[in-house]
């Protein structure tokens, strides 16, 4: 079972941070490994390392954890995971438009978007509807 954080990064027109993954052909939530569960010490080193900030800017709030199963696209068979979700709020200048950073594309989408995208919904229904659900 993996136990995976969720980071929900929101910009100021209410649009959710997305990074194009490779693995899963699709756009996901940023998101890591938690070795020892709930630890909000890696959020900030992984928020801080992705986008090379200081981690002083960077606002960690552990929100809530659901345990759940679903097909997952890397491994190719149904998984259970734990997925910790965190709210991140950045402290500093930001990016507004979409970008890329190493050849990693980051794009910024509303609710609205992420529901009418149809391979996040194919792959990632479940964590866009706990985003709706934690009120996120």
């Amino acid at each position: 079972m993996g136990e995976h954080a969720i980071i929900v990064i929101k910009n100021k027109n209410s649009k959710y941070l997305q990074y194009f993954d490779e693995g899963w052909n699709s756009y996901l939530f940023l998101n890591c490994k938690l070795p020892n569960g709930n630890n909000e010490e890696i959020i900030k080193n992984k928020v801080a390392n992705e986008f090379n900030i200081e981690k002083g800017v960077i606002e960690v709030y552990y929100v809530e954890k659901k345990k759940h199963k679903k097909f997952s696209e890397t491994a190719k068979k149904e998984k259970e995971y734990i997925h910790y979700f965190y709210k991140v709020e950045l402290n500093t200048e930001f990016y507004e438009n979409n970008f890329e950073i190493d050849g990693k594309k980051y794009k910024w989408y509303s609710y609205k978007e992420l529901l009418e995208d149809k391979r996040i919904m194919q792959v990632n229904s479940d964590i866009v509807e706990f985003i709706k659900e934690f009120n996120l």
